[in-house]
């Protein structure tokens, strides 16, 4: 069911269900959670596309963002995000592990672990509730 959306290329903005190979953390938050039967936020994201350039989105926006539009959760379920590090990377917790874009710059999938739990701070998006 996800197996297609690793390995794809880092692009900012890009996504994976158009086929080309290219997505970003977002957009593979976004169709993570589509094949998870799940609200996706796509449209409510627009504005970051709208208003940043690559690099450019401030880690604080999207953590605002994603506080407006979502609980902190220490027990994270399919479908819940993760912020990765500090340069506002989100990972999307699946039934088979955390897929996002590793720092090489590709889609990976990691295998879920107390460890991988705890080291990424989990929201579960109030469209979940």
């Amino acid at each position: 069911m996800m197996n297609d959306l690793i390995g794809l290329q880092y692009k900012w903005g890009a996504s994976p269900d158009d086929g080309l190979g290219f997505t970003d953390c977002f957009q593979l938050f976004c169709a993570a959670r589509r094949r998870l039967g799940l609200y996706d936020y796509a449209t409510d994201f627009a504005w970051a596309y709208e208003n940043y350039e690559e690099n450019a989105l401030p880690p604080l926006r999207m953590a605002r963002w994603l506080l407006q539009n979502a609980n902190r959760t220490l027990n994270p379920s399919s479908g819940c995000a993760a912020m990765l590090g500090q340069r506002s990377a989100l990972g999307t917790m699946t039934n088979g592990g955390i897929i996002c874009i590793a720092p090489r710059g590709r889609s990976v999938s990691i295998a879920l672990s107390s460890k991988t739990i705890k080291e990424f701070n989990w929201f579960k998006p109030k469209a979940d509730a």
